[in-house]
């Protein structure tokens, strides 16, 4: 009986040329698939700043049924012991009984209000808080807060005006925003309509490191062009749009400044229970959202130029006087961000205008 052997076949290996090719392929095709990634990813981002800036506002909402008025910016007196500008609490620690943060609202002495800038001795009271990091308070497209864990995206609105103070200071132009420093607002006070005026909106956090530019950069030491109160601004002289030409020779000052980062700050944002403009939680509407300009300010605990800033594309989320939250865009109209800044300025501002 005969045996037949079968030829065995060899198998045939992929040519270099295929190898290339099949690897160039995949390049392509994770090349289409990371933007749509890094875009989801975005957007849950942005989807969690709406939601923390919402939470704010359920906040000022609870308190103001308390007190039917919305806490102050800033609260420069604390008791007797120490009364500096900038000292005291911030608005953020008024609110931490209505976010579900009660523990840490108990544990911050309102008798003794000291947080940054404080004489160290009252300071040390209150620093568990102060330094401590609130997730409800930071967005999580800015990488800021992983240098500054105690710091915040949000800020509380003081309008289209330069000086926090200016309710104080003077009553020309006095508290034009929803939020002041040592003065509190309610809902009766808006008579530009609560939903046309702003209340919180997005700030960056600094990155701690010197000579460089991310965008979270500030410039101190820079007088307002104009007015007394050691070049702080005042009155008249310091809001919009009377002082646009003030505001136009200090955008200039400012901008030289970035091109050398002489006196950069890069510290801003950098305490969420902060009650200062610059490194506290306060935002103006003297440029517009992610203005290509630079701030600046002349006195860290209640002037600047604080623009609304974000690290999401084309705009910044916005939280309005009635508790909605809108994305406000980078092209909106100059006046009628103004507009939106002031609480009882009489703009006629149509829903479609941002």
């Amino acid at each position: 009986m005969s045996s037949s052997v079968r030829p065995i076949r060899g198998f045939r290996a992929f040519t270099l040329i295929e190898l290339l090719v099949v690897i160039a392929i995949i390049a392509v095709l994770i090349a289409l698939l990371l933007p749509a990634v890094q875009a989801a990813r975005e957007a849950a981002r942005r989807a969690q700043c709406t939601n923390n800036l919402k939470q704010i506002g359920l906040g000022l909402h609870n308190y103001h049924s308390t007190y039917d008025v919305f806490p102050m910016a800033a609260n420069g007196a604390i008791a007797i012991i120490d009364a500096g500008v900038g000292h005291g609490a911030g608005v953020l620690v008024y609110l931490l009984s209505n976010i579900e943060q009660q523990s840490l609202f108990n544990a911050f002495n309102m008798n003794q209000q000291a947080v940054l800038g404080a004489i160290a001795d009252y300071t040390v009271v209150n620093s568990t808080v102060f330094l401590s990091s609130v997730s409800a308070y930071l967005c999580p497209s800015d990488t800021g807060s992983a240098t500054f864990k105690y710091g915040t995206n949000y800020g509380c609105s003081y309008g289209p005006q330069y000086n926090t103070l200016s309710p104080i200071k003077s009553t020309a132009g006095a508290g034009l925003g929803l939020f002041a420093a040592q003065v509190c607002y309610g809902v009766k006070d808006c008579t530009d309509g609560s939903s046309n005026t702003l209340a919180f909106g997005e700030q960056l956090i600094g990155d701690n490191t010197p000579a460089t530019t991310n965008g979270a950069e500030s410039y101190n030491c820079q007088n307002w062009p104009t007015g007394s109160n050691g070049g702080q601004g005042s009155g008249i002289d310091q809001i919009m749009p009377l002082a646009i030409a003030n505001l136009n020779k200090y955008i200039t000052t400012c901008n030289n400044l970035r091109k050398s980062t002489t006196n950069q700050d890069n510290s801003i944002g950098s305490y969420w229970a902060a009650g200062r403009a610059t490194h506290g939680p306060m935002v103006n509407e003297l440029l517009t959202p992610n203005s290509p300009n630079q701030d600046c300010y002349s006195f860290s605990q209640s002037t600047g130029i604080k623009t609304m800033r974000s690290r999401h594309p084309g705009g910044v989320n916005s939280l309005f006087g009635d508790g909605s939250v809108k994305f406000v865009k980078n092209s909106i109209n100059q006046q009628t961000w103004w507009g939106l800044g002031t609480k009882a300025g009489g703009e006629v501002i149509s829903a479609d205008a941002f």
